[in-house]
């Protein structure tokens, strides 16, 4: 009976070790549909590359920022199915899958390459380049109760020589 327990927790370290590795070396890579960007996540989710092609030049930064963002989205979702799928064969049909398995985000459809900007030039520039520069607005002045003939006066608590 000892052997036999020895034999049995010997087994299940085995194939703990062999899932560890599994999980360990589980990955997914997600290119755009427009192919602007591809990224690639650790099977935590975690984002471990990011690479963008000459086309991520015709996106806007908004833009860009949402192909990142959707293409981020379906690696998590690839990585997260891998894992499941290392796990199942132990854990199927337990609370601890069914758990597991809750946290698989649900992969979003692609979304359409969106439209080249519009205007020429930089793709973060979001005025015409000929477009007077937008004026900051000036705050309101406190009245004054007195009339200060010191011009010396930076601080407003007046000069420190009278």
């Amino acid at each position: 009976m000892i052997a036999d327990l020895e034999a049995r927790a010997q087994d299940l370290a085995r194939r703990s070790e062999d899932m560890q590795a599994q999980i360990n070396g589980a990955s997914a890579t997600v290119r755009s549909p427009d192919g602007a960007v591809t990224v690639t996540v650790a099977p935590n989710g975690a984002l471990q590359h990011i690479e963008f092609s000459p086309r991520a030049a015709d996106f806007s930064h908004v833009q860009l920022g949402q192909a990142v963002m959707a293409a981020v989205r379906r690696a998590q979702a690839q990585a997260a199915r891998q894992v499941a799928s290392i796990v199942e064969p132990q854990f199927g049909g337990t609370q601890a899958m069914d758990f597991l398995t809750s946290f698989i985000p649900q992969e979003e459809e692609p979304p359409t390459p969106p439209p080249p900007p519009a205007e020429e030039g930089s793709v973060l520039r979001q005025v015409a380049w000929d477009a007077p520069a937008p004026q900051p607005p000036v705050p309101p002045r406190r009245p004054s109760s007195h009339r200060r003939d010191d011009t010396d006066d930076d601080d407003g608590f007046g000069t420190v020589l009278r």
